[in-house]
């Protein structure tokens, strides 16, 4: 499939079931939010094919992440649904992003 581009996912009402319930997953609360952030960004990444993500810590206190790859560039923080993608790909950054310049924890 190299050099294709994929169709993006659609999110569509679930057929019934006909059981009058259906089987969800829980999510583990014990896990702080960071971590579960994290891990998103782990598997997204990993799916992505890259294998390094800088952390930095910014004056305020919030960690920023940053894919080691080709075609990514700029921190972004772990709030942001899916970090910055390369061209071409399904989740490659729209017009909502903004790439601004952030202050490291303890720089001047």
């Amino acid at each position: 499939m190299q050099g294709q581009i994929m169709a993006l996912a659609k999110i569509i009402k679930a057929p019934t079931t006909g059981r009058g319930y259906f089987i969800t997953t829980t999510k583990n609360t014990a896990i702080p939010q960071r971590e579960t952030l994290e891990e998103g960004i782990v598997n997204l990444v990993t799916a992505l094919g890259a294998e390094v993500i800088h952390k930095q810590l910014g004056s305020r206190g919030a960690y920023f992440y940053e894919v080691q790859g080709s075609g990514f560039s700029g921190f972004q923080s772990a709030s942001t649904p899916f970090l910055s993608c390369p061209a071409g790909s399904p989740v490659a950054a729209g017009p909502n992003n903004s790439f601004k310049p952030t202050p490291l924890r303890g720089a001047a």
